[in-house]
């Protein structure tokens, strides 16, 4: 892949001394603990029945927005650049490609899953749907504040952290997929299903990070990942996963190699259908006068 890559050229701008990545990742940690910690005092009782009521899943999504606010601070008072720099030279967001990765991902997601309801029969109508309206409106509302602290955490702090390392896409690809599994190992999938869920947290890293550096944005894979987090939440729940298991349709059991295997191709598809080449529209010559 090509070494000069305008995502992480960005990292040319302002103070980008080893230390300043050091102290900024540390502040970053720190202010997220602290802060997700303060929102979810009231529940510190019963931590594992945080999600079950309305206002413990709030509080569970809102725990990240500390991560957006310290990688905000670090990137304008560490760094001493614009925060925009994290989504792209633009240094701002691009809502169609949002948008057409979030459908484009939400639809193969369905294919995937209609296909695997298909061949092991495991999911059931959840007819308490209707009823579980409140966890269905904060998920659509909050969720992307989850989403997107993770992506300008990994996919842009981080990311162009290493990227002044390395430019080479696959070493950074698998360097972020490494270190977006360490915080997804306290999720109950670690328990029930480990080595197919490790590798899916994985490839979801290191996917994302692929899609942003063939891109040069942050767009894609904040559409992406947003997708899949609600899709998981609102359409199809796992009842003993990370997210409530308040979707549409819910199923008690997990098929990690299936899982695995359909994101792969989901994730092929899908940067085939974003970066495929493009025939150019043919020119047409203007009728000649004699």
């Amino acid at each position: 892949m090509s070494n000069n890559n305008e995502y992480l050229a960005l990292t040319n701008e302002g103070k980008n001394a080893w230390w300043r990545y050091v102290a900024g990742f540390v502040l970053i940690v720190i202010i997220w603990a602290v802060g997700s910690t303060l929102l979810t005092v009231p529940f510190i009782e019963d931590l594992s029945a945080l999600d079950k009521t309305p206002l413990g899943f709030a509080a569970s999504l809102l725990g990240f927005a500390p991560i957006l606010l310290a990688v905000w601070l670090v990137t304008v008072l560490v760094h001493r650049r614009k925060f925009g720099s994290l989504i792209g030279p633009a240094g701002r967001l691009n809502w169609q490609r949002i948008i057409t990765a979030f459908v484009a991902w939400m639809g193969l997601m369905a294919v995937a899953t209609v296909i695997e309801a298909a061949i092991y029969g495991s999911y059931t109508l959840n007819g308490s749907f209707l009823q579980s309206w409140p966890f269905v409106l904060l998920a659509l509302l909050l969720l992307p504040i989850q989403t997107s602290a993770e992506e300008f955490f990994f996919r842009g702090y981080l990311l162009q952290a290493t990227g002044r390392l390395t430019r080479n896409w696959g070493v950074l690809s698998a360097i972020n997929g490494v270190l977006f599994v360490i915080p997804h190992l306290a999720n109950p999938e670690a328990s029930s299903d480990p080595l197919t869920s490790i590798l899916a947290w994985f490839v979801f890293g290191a996917v994302f990070t692929l899609f942003t550096l063939r891109s040069g944005s942050l767009d894609y894979a904040l559409g992406i990942h947003a997708a899949n987090n609600i899709t998981l939440s609102v359409v199809f729940g796992y009842e003993g996963g990370a997210l409530p298991a308040n979707a549409l349709f819910v199923t008690s059991e997990i098929h990690g190699a299936y899982g695995l295997i359909s994101l792969i191709i989901v994730s092929v598809v899908l940067y085939w259908l974003l970066f495929r080449p493009r025939k150019a529209a043919p020119r047409t010559e203007a009728p000649s006068h004699a």
